[in-house]
Parts: structure tokens; sequence; C-alpha cells
């Protein structure tokens, strides 16, 4: 079969389109879909990714690629057709896509890694060697152990043989060993520190048992079959479905991705997956935002060098260049975290099920309060639906205690109430009991507002049309939108009153109601603030698990995935803010929070209690949660949605404006709004834009347009024509989210 002649390229340069170059004839054969190229671009050149091999260029005159950069293609296939699916369904261009697939320390590295030096045995030297160290005893005992290792890296030779660099280079010098540069990994040859043996496996209950057998059959089918959602109450046991069902697509030859939606949940996810491969010397790599540049790297090379067959971690890891990929896992299926907030803005979740179908592998979606699109999606028959309605060696789920604000007293020195009387001791009587307990509250800081009570004045940030939260432990002002932060007035700027009122509370303010209610307890705060150290959340997590921490309180990071036998007292503080926000899934999001932070308690044999303080009692997402009510929830919201339909009957894309001048924006995107009608007339209503709840954020005046559409493909084409195809005005930047989660 003749090479193509012409190559396709996405240039690294942010350009909608594609460019067409000839192969000259003693490259062609060396370029594969996904290869990384040099091409000429002007007087320079550039680096590219090869998509395509047309027959035909679209131009008569093409120049030639000018060389191959690496020696095999950085981007696997299935992942090239999952960056051009991207690219198409996210409004974004192809070559936005692929820099997302591939992570900037690998395309900013391009020979890839440390450079180190490998030291092997020349062969048929035994003779010189027996001449040349008779009087060298040390270079001898080294020369045999070379011999029997077959060779290793410098520093591995030095430390497992005891012999300094100075030995191994006059071997080297003598001709009887060579070293050659090679890029520095990690062990190829056993497991990584840490591994522990993996002990006998847990019985599966029966409903465990069915779940592996449905997903065995469904996995049979053509193409991996569909997508499996594992709705399992909160200690159901879906962890180890997970672990089963990966040991059957390793034993076939075949890799895995995990996906879970927070950091905090790396460190004990990988603990039990590294847990359970050590026998069978599998290595497991980690990709996340929270590692360095180099570990970044490396962990994406092992991978792509087909050294590492099983990789965790959050939303990223999907594009971790595995081949031959039999499984991908989406833990906590529902969570937010799962939607990248930048360009282009994909869903974690829903590219699992895109990249599952396009390389044939099954895909487990798991969660005990599933999102209502893969509800729905199950309900429909595209997903397989299976069931896990009991937690794991008959614990029962958590009783649930509505704890009424109203009738709660409000505390003499002013303030919100942050722990109720019956809140406060629960977690006495667990101190006493030497049991632990969780409290969430999901804002960190100490108070989200700083007003004054004589003339009204609320500080608000300089750049961002919201108010300064007020960070007591280090005395300072911060914008949770711009990271804007200035020193806590002492007076108010306005009247001079020193009287300033916090208003609300976050994580350090109900710290301190802790230390102040329970003097001696033992505790930690977890929120993005006290978590900045590398390393920090497997610390807190650790001590916790091991006794040194009583009460774990922070904000929805410990809420989900922790596995935590001795937690019996749960505590829900500030859960109304989160009912009130201008958000249709506001109601979901809570009840889901809710259901999963009560799941944290009483999975271990003692029985657990959760306490949720709240100033509206009666709401249904509060009501359903309180019974651990599912199915009551999802039929009423579903019924609500469908009514208006929002997600998941219709599809919710999100085009929004920012600029400097509020005139010129408003303006911007009404013109936008005005085109658009005329196009899909009868086919789609385009409601009339409106400033967006938060207003300005950095400075940047803010406008959106909230389209409901049935099918998102076939109107994209236009939506990226008008919004993003025009040059606006300077400081002006349109964006489109689709299937939109975020409407603040």
């Amino acid at each position: 079969m003749p090479f193509s002649e012409f190559v396709r390229v996405a240039p690294e340069l942010g350009l909608d389109r594609l460019f067409d170059y000839r192969i000259p004839e003693g490259l062609r054969g060396n370029i594969r879909l996904g290869q990384r190229l040099r091409v000429p671009w002007g007087r320079r050149e550039i680096l590219a990714y090869a998509v395509e091999f047309p027959r035909q260029p679209e131009v008569e005159n093409v120049r030639d690629v000018a060389a191959v950069a690496g020696e095999r293609p950085l981007i696997p296939p299935g992942l090239c057709q999952l960056a051009r699916w991207m690219g198409d369904y996210y409004a974004c261009d192809l070559a936005a896509a692929l820099r997302t697939i591939l992570p900037g320390p690998v395309r900013s590295h391009e020979g890839g890694g440390k450079v180190a030096w490998w030291i092997s045995p020349v062969a048929g030297k035994k003779d010189l060697a027996a001449k040349v160290l008779q009087t060298a005893r040390v270079q001898a005992k080294a020369w045999a152990f070379l011999q029997d290792r077959g060779g290793a890296w410098l520093n591995v030779l030095v430390r497992e043989s005891g012999f300094g660099t100075a030995v191994w280079k006059a071997l080297v010098d003598r001709g009887l060993a060579e070293r050659s540069e090679r890029r520095l990994v990690k062990d190829e040859e056993g497991p990584e520190e840490g591994w522990t043996d993996a002990g006998k496996k847990p019985e599966l209950g029966e409903e465990q048992a069915a779940a592996m057998e449905a997903w065995e059959q469904e996995r049979k089918k053509e193409g991996g079959g569909r997508p499996v959602l594992l709705e399992g109450v909160t200690g159901s046991g879906k962890t180890e479905i997970y672990l089963r069902a990966l040991e059957a697509v390793l034993a076939e030859g075949k890799n895995a991705v995990v996906l879970v939606p927070e950091i905090s949940l790396t460190p004990q996810t990988v603990a039990r997956f590294r847990g359970r491969l050590a026998g069978q010397r599998v290595r497991l790599c980690v990709l996340h935002s929270a590692q360095t540049v180099a570990e970044r790297r490396e962990s994406w090379h092992e991978i792509r060098e087909g050294r590492a067959r099983v990789v965790i971690g959050a939303r990223s890891a999907l594009f971790a260049p595995l081949e031959h990929l039999g499984l991908i896992v989406v833990d906590e299926e529902h969570d937010g975290g799962y939607k990248q907030g930048e360009s282009p803005r994909y869903h974690a979740r829903d590219l699992a099920v895109v990249r599952g179908r396009i390389e044939g592998a099954s895909v487990i979606l798991g969660s005990a309060t599933p999102s209502l699109e893969s509800a729905h999606n199950a309900d429909r028959d595209r997903y397989l639906r299976v069931r896990l309605r009991k937690r794991v060696d008959g614990a029962k789920l958590p009783k649930v205690h509505i704890v009424d604000l109203r009738k709660e007293e409000r505390p003499k020195a002013g303030g919100p109430v942050m722990l109720s009387g019956v809140l406060r001791q629960a977690l006495e009587e667990r101190r006493k009991k030497a049991e632990q307990s969780l409290l969430l509250l999901n804002r960190r800081g100490y108070a989200p507002s700083v007003q004054c009570p004589h003339c009204g004045r609320v500080e608000e940030c300089e750049r961002c049309a919201v108010p300064m939260t007020y960070h007591r432990s280090v005395g300072r002002m911060k914008c949770h939108f711009c990271d804007a932060e200035r020193p806590a007035p002492a007076v108010c700027p306005e009247c001079q009153s020193p009287q300033l009122k916090f208003t609300g509370a976050g994580t350090e303010r109900l710290e301190e109601a802790v230390l102040e209610a329970l003097p001696g307890i033992r505790w930690t705060r977890m929120d993005s603030d006290s978590m900045k150290a590398r390393g920090a959340h497997g610390k807190a997590l650790a001590a916790f698990r091991e006794g040194r921490t009583d009460i774990l309180l922070g904000t929805q990071m410990i809420a989900k995935g922790l596995h935590f036998p001795r937690v019996t007292c749960v505590g829900v503080v500030g859960v109304d803010a989160a009912l009130n926000l201008p958000d249709f899934r506001a109601s979901e999001r809570v009840f889901q929070l809710l259901v999963q932070v009560a799941g944290r308690a009483g999975r271990g044999e003692i029985p657990g209690e959760v306490f949720v303080q709240t100033y509206t009692p009666f709401h249904p997402a509060i009501q359903f949660a309180r019974h651990h009510d599912v199915d009551g929830f999802r039929e009423q919201e579903l019924e609500y949605r469908r009514a208006h339909g929002y997600p998941p009957f219709r599809r919710a894309i999100l085009v929004s404006f920012s600029g400097t001048s509020e005139a010129q924006t408003s303006a911007s995107i009404r013109h936008v709004a005005e085109r658009l009608r005329g196009l899909w007339k009868g086919k789609v209503e385009v409601p009339e834009p409106c400033a967006a709840p938060i207003a300005r954020v950095e400075g940047k005046f803010r406008f959106q347009l909230f389209l409901l559409v049935d099918k998102v493909p076939e109107l994209m084409a236009d939506l990226k024509r008008e919004a993003l195809a025009p040059k606006w005005p300077a400081g002006m930047r349109a964006t489109i989210d689709v299937d939109a989660q975020d409407l603040l």
C-alpha cells in the first residue's frame, strides 16, 4: 500500500483551522496519526500534529514537512479521534483540544524526561577482564556484579553494589562496560515503594455478585456494550466492583483509567488500588494537577511507553495515553469537579463515554446519587443501570436529624448559629466514646462579607461585583473570584465606625466555634486554604484514619468518597445559601451533597447519625435527603425539569461575553442573539441576553445568553460563526459553554 503524499496538521497556535503539507520522500511511512511535526510557517518553523492524510491538499501550493519531532506519535489514534469530537461538540479548535489532551509539561519538553547514564557490560570481554582486573579487586567485583545484573542505571548500581561512581567510570574507560544516555524512568523491574500485600479479597455480597455478572454480560457485547451506571448507596461496595472489573480487564492484557472528582480522594483511592495490584506486579500511575511538572511529565511518558497499565487521577487523567484500553471508571460521576472551567469546557464523565465508544472499552459510572443526566440515559436504556441497595456487612444507613435553626437560640455575642445544642452534644458524646466526627461547611474563610452596621457599607472587591471574604487567620480580605486581597479594615472607610459586622460563616469561623464549644478537641480543617502544602491532603487523612484527629471539618472535599469506619457523627452547617443560588441545578447539588456527606457516617459496626442545620427544614431536597430517597427526589426533580425544558430533556448552552465597556459588551451579545433568531427561526427559542448573576469579574462586565436546544451539533457551526469568529473590540471575549454547569 503506497504511503500518503500529504498530511493535514493542527498547528500549536490556537488557530481554528487545519493546514496541508507535502510529506517528503524520506519521511513517507514515518508519519502516523498523532505524530508531532516541525513544519515551515512563514520564515520560521512551528510544531504541529498530524490529524489527517488527505489524498489531495485543499490548496495548490503546499510546503514540505521539515521534520518529525520524536520517534513515535505522542497522541494515540483513539485520543486523536476524541480530540476531533471535542472540537466539534465543545466549540473549540482542534489544536486546543489536542493541547488539552497533551499536557503542557510534555509539550514544553520535546525530548521527554531527565537524562541519566545507563551502564551495561560489553559482550565478549571476559578474557580481557581477567587480564586487566588482576590487580584491581574492587573493579573486578564491580565487573562481576554488572555481569549478573546485565545493565542498570548508574545511580542504581552505586546504591545496590556500594561501589562509587569512579569504579563504574573506570570499567567504561577500560572498555569493559559502556554507558549510554537514556531518559531516566522509575524502576522498571519491581513495584513502587509503598506497595503492600493485597491480602484476601472480601467476599462479594449477593447484590455485588449480581452487579459483576451484569457488567460481564454487557461488556461482552460489540464495542464494549453500554456504559454501566452503578447506582449504589454509600458504603455498598462500589469500589470493590471497580477492583474486580479492573482485575478482569488486566487479565486480558488490557489497560484501565480510574477517575475521581477531587485530588483529596486520590491518596486513599491509590492506596487501595495499589494494595490490590501489588501481587500482580502491575504498575499504577497517578495524574493530577497537584503534581510537579517533572512528575507529570515522567508519569505521562511512563504511560505512553506502556510500562504503566492503570492510571488514577482527576478529570485530566481521562486523557492518559493508554493503548489497548479495556475499562474506564468514573467514580462519583455526578460531581461537578468533572466539568472543565476553561476552554475547551469538556465534561470528563461524558467524554469517558465517548472515549469508551471510540476504543471499545467498558465504562462504569458510579455514584450513590447519579446525575439526572445519567439517570435519564439509564431510563431510556442508553446506559445499563445496576443497583446496590444495601451496605456491605449489614451496616445500616445513618439516621438523619433535621435541626430547625429558627428555633435555636442566637449567640449572645451575635453572628450566626454555628453549632446547635443537639449537634454540640453529639460531638461531645463521640469524643467521650473515642469515635470520630465530620463537620461540613461548604464555604472557606471566616465570614463571606464585612459590613458596617451604621452606614451599611459592604467591603466589595474593586474588580468584581462581589463582597470580599474575611480570612481571620491572616487578617486579610480576599476575593474568591480574582484572588485580589487587601488588609481587613479596623474601621469603616465610609463613616469611620469601629463596629464592623462579620456576616455569614466559613470554615475558619466553624473552627473557632468548635474550639470554643469543645476545649481540648483534636481537629483538622480541610479546605483549599489549609491544604495548599504539598501532600497536605494525604497527611490530614492519614492522621484522621489513625485516630489522631477527633473532628475533620471542611468544605465539600470531605463529603465524598472517603471511608472511615470510626466516623459515627456528621454535622452539616450552612446549607441554605446553596439552595438559594440562581441555578436550576441548586436543589440537585444540595441533595447530592447531603446524601454523600451523610454516607460518611456509620460505615463500621457502630450506627451513625447526621445533623443537618437549616432555616428551611421543609425544602424537598432536605427532606428527600433525610430519608435517603434518591428515587423520590429524582422523580420530583425530573418532573420540574421536564415542565421547563431543562436538562436532561434539552441541552444547555451558555454564551458569555465579557468586556471592559458595559455598553459595548451588552450591545455585542444582543447583536449575536438577534442574528441567531434569524438563523434559527422556528427551531430554537433565543431569549433576551441579560447581565450575569455576578455582573463583573476581574474588572470586566459580563453578559449571558442561555440557550436550551434539542441537539448540539447541527447548531454549533452557526453559533461558532456568530459568537467566536468575529473580531470583537479589544478587551472583549466571547465563550461558549456546552452542557453548562455553572450559570453564575
